[in-house]
């Protein structure tokens, strides 16, 4: 995800992010789990979407709609 984004966020499985919110959950642990149970890039289909994504005034479907990379 770094190439992507360089603050690398982490994306959890269900079961790991249910134990990410429990308050009893240690900082070790966390970190722990943050390391070991983050999705790899591989789990995702990207896609290139519109600059307006970047922008928080929009907010709308068409966002996430893939766009072209062709040059006219």
């Amino acid at each position: 995800m770094q190439a992507i984004h360089d603050r690398q966020p982490v994306v959890l499985a269900p079961d790991a992010a249910r134990r990410w919110i429990d308050s009893e959950l240690t900082p070790v642990k966390a970190e722990e789990l943050a390391q070991s149970q983050g999705l790899p890039a591989t789990a995702f289909i990207w896609y290139p979407v519109t600059k307006a994504v970047g922008n928080v005034k929009h907010d709308s479907p068409e966002l996430i709609q893939a766009v072209s990379l062709s040059k006219p």
